[in-house]
């Protein structure tokens, strides 16, 4: 994606505010002059983050906003933590090193801030005070308004987090955080479901209001928004978008954004006194504390999540991450504390200088891409090595097809002295080795060592986001986000498989055929949730409710619980079981037992919503599969009380699909497509047991 990162955000700034907002109807609706005291470039600021709302909101539509998407993010964390470097003695920069202690007692002293200061609006107001936020009703309709963008995305900076792609070590600290965001959605039930519940709040004044996903919603007609909510909203749909490169970001983000809030807590009490229902706001007040709320959840994943790190990867790494952890809640802070002033995002966005590097990056792997052909075998006699393995082998044109492949290619050469020195084209070996008188002379065009030449100088750190340099690493020592479905479909390639000799009590099964799209049948529906408001209808619920189910939460209420294992632990189980390495992730799963199918399912689930109905009978079937397991007598998959939890959890993903299946009337034409994937699948998985 990001070869045509710097095309398509050059489009975007071009384009922002041109697109045609029209609402559908018989009259064209015309946008009111903007108030005198806008700026054009406030103006094109909105209409900037607008589109972005209604593109993230639609990623299968508009693929093509996911590396813009990427590069608004690091820009505004940047300036989030430049504001807040100004005084870090003020903030949780001051909590420099994690300790439980020291962040517990930081959390403590900000909502006794807020609890302080909600005790002085009190006093004030029962000693006649007036209403502080919101003065008269038409005021109130006019706030609702305002904040309508960020609260009909509410849980959105969780959307895309449970993700059947991230480490299976990290399950339980995703799973507890994913809780967050299935409560915002109502854990499959559309009267709890926040988003719905502020919908039914706006529509007393503004009855036929649009759905949040449609881009009548931007209309200037429904007056909603202004810069501080349409960029707040937009930062919550980027934060979860690169689940695995952003995952302290995400952490920390969730910690912040969950904490008790002030305007809340005022918004509850004055909605009911200028005649509105306030019961989102004292939802919020509730479900948010931090005994047991959102709060403490979040305190919890992050400890939790520091923990891990410091335990498999060390101290120094924990220091690491706890830094980033701080960034991601600046980077919720920020979103209220900015306000309204404009941060002349698309000047820096234009002047981004390691949007270029990206953009250049992509021309270098195009070049190599170009010659692996010509080039194999011929360094086969070279000892270079770039990184940890010889030149020749990162030359292999099957491994080189593999969009991971030359990711991994491009990050080892960038940091491989003395062939690359970031920020000094002449000094680096390779492009001595390129001009007149090295040893590959003339293997490369002019204009491709130029290309070369630009993109080693445009590595100079200083020209990175300062989100780098705050955290201590230049771009390429972060690992690139593969969660889309389709890049993993692609990197999956065969390795030598594990031994199943210890599997010979099991010969009717064909556990190698079994493991792939047993793993695997958790992508189908993941990432139909992403746009909260897409979960509120029966179909989104019943959704929700089959999720939660696969995850194992038994019940729509059934609080988180380590011990709460689901389909991927059921899996792990069943490898630890017949005694084959247990493998950290999902791309080691299709490496060791490589399956077409499942890579089908992978490519499938990348577009849930074209796709749903085929999906759709696709999980139907592996109901099927998750119920012969758990009826199986064979000691070798699951131990007893495994079996019967994953029996219970069969039955209600079942009652969920059946909610879907009742909103399809027999004989419409998405029966077929739903007949369709039940066949794909129930074929596959025939081939378990030697049945096709």
């Amino acid at each position: 994606m990001a070869f045509f990162f710097w095309k398509n955000f050059k489009d975007y700034l071009k384009a922002a505010g041109s697109d045609d907002l029209s609402a559908p109807g018989p009259k064209e609706l015309k946008e009111p002059r903007p108030p005198a005291t806008a700026t054009v470039g406030l103006a094109r600021e909105i209409e900037f983050y607008k589109g972005l709302y209604f593109k993230l909101q639609n990623l299968e539509e508009h693929p093509d906003v996911i590396p813009v998407a990427r590069q608004v993010f690091l820009v505004l964390l940047s300036q989030a933590l430049e504001d807040y470097a100004k005084a870090p003695e003020t903030n949780i920069l001051s909590v420099q090193h994690f300790d439980s202690e020291a962040l517990s007692r930081f959390l403590r002293n900000d909502q006794d801030g807020v609890t302080n200061q909600y005790h002085q609006y009190i006093s004030r107001r029962r000693s006649g005070g007036p209403r502080e936020l919101l003065l008269n009703r038409q005021a109130a309709e006019d706030w609702l308004r305002e904040i309508a963008p960020l609260k009909l995305v509410d849980g959105a900076w969780l959307g895309h987090l449970n993700k059947v792609t991230m480490p299976f070590s990290l399950r339980h600290i995703v799973k507890q955080t994913w809780q967050v965001f299935t409560d915002e959605v109502g854990n499959g039930n559309p009267d709890q479901h926040h988003v719905k519940i502020f919908e039914d709040l706006l529509r007393v004044i503004e009855p036929d209001l649009p759905s949040a996903t449609k881009k009548a919603i931007l209309h200037p007609r429904y007056r909603l928004g202004s810069l501080k909510y349409w960029r707040a909203a937009v930062a919550q749909l980027l934060v979860s978008l690169f689940p695995h490169e952003f995952l302290p970001e995400i952490l920390g983000f969730n910690m912040h954004f969950e904490a008790l809030q002030l305007e809340t807590l005022q918004a509850a009490k004055e909605l009911q006194e200028v005649g509105f229902d306030s019961y989102y706001f004292l939802l919020h007040v509730s479900i948010d504390n931090s005994h047991s709320g959102h709060a403490a959840m979040a305190t919890a994943s992050v400890e939790e999540y520091i923990q891990h790190i410091a335990e498999s990867e060390g101290d120094e790494a924990a220091d690491a991450v706890w830094k980033r952890v701080r960034a991601g809640y600046i980077f919720s802070e920020w979103q209220f504390r900015k306000g309204n002033q404009a941060t002349n995002i698309l000047a820096r966005l234009d002047d981004d200088s390691h949007g270029r590097l990206e953009f250049r990056q992509s021309k270098v792997l195009a070049i190599f891409a170009s010659k692996i052909q010509a080039a194999h075998r011929l360094h086969c006699g070279s000892r270079v090595k770039i990184g940890e393995r010889l030149l020749t082998d990162w030359l292999d044109p099957e491994a080189f097809s593999t969009e991971e492949w030359r990711q991994k290619f491009i990050k080892s050469l960038s940091a491989s002295k003395p062939w690359i020195y970031p920020g000094d084209s002449q000094r680096s070996k390779l492009v001595q080795a390129l001009q007149w008188g090295g040893k590959m002379y003339g293997s490369f065009t002019a204009s491709e060592l130029e290309t070369i030449v630009l993109w080693i100088d445009s590595m100079d750190s200083k020209h990175s986001p300062s989100y780098y340099s705050f955290i201590g690493q230049s771009p390429m020592g972060l690992t690139l986000d593969y969660s889309d479905h389709d890049a993993l479909a692609a990197s999956s390639r065969a390795i030598e498989p594990a031994t199943l000799a210890s599997l010979d009590r099991t010969a009717q099964l064909d556990i190698a055929h079994l493991l792939p799209i047993w793993f695997t049948q958790c992508c189908l529906l993941e990432s139909f949730l992403y746009a909260p408001q897409r979960s509120g209808d029966k179909i989104g619920c019943a959704v929700v409710g089959f999720l939660r189910a696969q995850s194992g939460f038994e019940t729509d209420d059934t609080p988180y619980s380590a011990e709460n294992g689901g389909i991927i632990e059921f899996g792990l189980e069943m490898i630890r079981q017949a005694s084959l390495p247990v493998p950290e992730n999902l791309e080691d799963v299709l490496s060791v037992w490589p399956s077409d199918f499942a890579t089908t399912m992978l490519k499938l689930a990348s577009s849930p919503i074209r796709n749903f109905d085929v999906l759709l009978g696709m999980s139907l079937a592996f109901l099927e599969l998750q119920e012969m397991i758990s009826e199986s007598s064979n000691p070798g998959l699951l131990c007893p009380k495994s079996s019967e939890r994953l029996a219970i959890l069969v039955r209600k993903q079942y009652q969920c699909l059946q909610i879907c299946l009742g909103e399809i009337p027999a004989g419409d034409a998405r029966r077929r497509d739903i007949d369709r994937g039940f066949s794909m699948a129930k074929t596959e998985i025939h081939k378990c047991f030697g049945l096709a």
